[in-house]
């Protein structure tokens, strides 16, 4: 049973992304795209930013396949250093004609970047894919947007995109420059840490002609690092087209979401709630509501701890509502059944709604808290 409580707790709450700056360090790193063959080549570079000797692996992910067990190499990089691997696909791990992309995991911080290219005489060309954390991919509930697509006679286009340990599923649209979608949407699964990349046309059938469209990428499920690779088709000189730098989330939806519920007055009460492995294990909070639906019957003045009566629930369910009631009976009062409507953006910031209808009040000074109350707004971030 649920007592009622009678302070006010009022929260201010803003939850923001932080902008992810290139080059990121990390512990665990993905270069989303590499190859190997005549005449391309390419070469990694893995540099130690901190005060301390650092140790880790190197992981080779084959292109258009999962990779729960990849082929690997470890390194040891004292302070200050970085290992230069030219020729890495067929110099650490044998393969003279190979696509894929490399995960770098470290012991401590280490910057990872790389460098695809051919060689013209003296001359080289090519194109570079920068080492990004897995913390900062772009997390499910999150959207990456790439910019300067074009198919035409001039240029291609591939897209390239590897996943994290869950793999990942990707809805994806082609913009226009003003906005209207040339194609769109096409979804595409990836398995456990496995890469892809491929032309536009392949992607979205049908595809006419366009030039420096825009695409839109929604994560559903999982984590992926994407973008893109714009190729001139008479020099075959590419240019790497990264995704937007804020387009990173949490990297898992797990974690305890400090909440706020607003009233038409933007008086807030508070708590918390808590995601386990997917699944809503925890509401914490208390609610006040003032306003009433009829706006016939007196104001309910109480406030209540909220949430005790709720069962673990997945948290893909709460997306169309998840409903249970509190009973206070104990405390000689009612009973209020809730109506919970949430989702988790970027897995960092929740945005719902707290619907409630209360029963059985029977004290004078409770006769205010039967009936319906409108929908108030829930946001939060998460804590930790």
């Amino acid at each position: 049973m649920r007592r009622l409580i009678t302070a006010i707790v009022v929260l201010t709450l803003v939850a923001t992304a932080a902008p992810v700056l290139a080059l990121n360090s990390g512990t665990d790193i993905i270069v989303p795209a590499a190859g190997r063959g005549t005449p391309w080549v390419t070469d990694l570079y893995v540099a130690n930013p901190g005060d301390t000797q650092v140790s880790g692996m190197i992981y080779w992910l084959v292109r258009d396949q999962a990779n729960p067990n990849p082929a690997s190499i470890s390194f040891t990089l004292d302070p200050g250093t970085t290992a230069v691997y030219e020729d890495i696909i067929e110099q650490d791990f044998g393969l003279a004609s190979a696509g894929g992309a490399f995960r770098v995991t470290a012991g401590d911080t280490v910057i990872v970047n790389s460098r695809i290219y051919a060689t013209d005489g003296s001359a080289t060309f090519g194109q570079g894919f920068e080492g990004v954390p897995v913390s900062a991919a772009t997390q499910a509930g999150g959207m990456a947007t790439v910019v300067g697509l074009s198919y035409n006679s001039s240029f291609r286009t591939n897209l390239y995109a590897t996943a994290g340990a869950d793999g990942a599923t990707l809805a994806m649209n082609l913009l226009a420059p003003n906005g209207t979608t040339i194609a769109g949407p096409t979804n595409l699964t990836l398995e456990a840490w496995e890469p892809i990349l491929d032309r536009v046309q392949d992607y979205f059938s049908g595809l006419s002609n366009f030039n420096n469209a825009t695409l839109s990428v929604s994560v559903t499920t999982g984590l992926a690092v994407v973008g893109a690779s714009k190729v001139d088709n008479e020099s075959t000189d590419p240019t790497t087209l990264e995704s937007d730098a804020t387009a990173g989330g949490s990297a898992s939806v797990d974690g305890v979401y400090q909440i706020s519920i607003y009233d038409s007055a933007f008086f807030a009460a508070g708590g918390n709630i808590v995601i386990d492995e997917g699944e809503v294990t925890q509401i914490n909070g208390t609610y006040f509501n003032w306003d009433k639906l009829d706006g016939g019957e007196p104001a309910c003045t109480l406030q209540f701890l909220w949430g005790l009566g709720m069962s673990p629930t997945p948290l893909t369910d709460f997306a169309n509502g998840v409903e249970f009631s509190d009973s206070y009976v104990s405390t000689g009062s009612g009973v209020m059944e809730w109506t919970v409507v949430f989702t988790v953006e970027g897995n960092m910031v929740i945005d719902g709604t707290v619907t409630a209808v209360g029963s059985d009040f029977t004290a004078s000074d409770e006769l205010g808290c039967n009936g319906d109350f409108p929908a108030l707004t829930l946001m939060g971030g998460k804590m930790e």
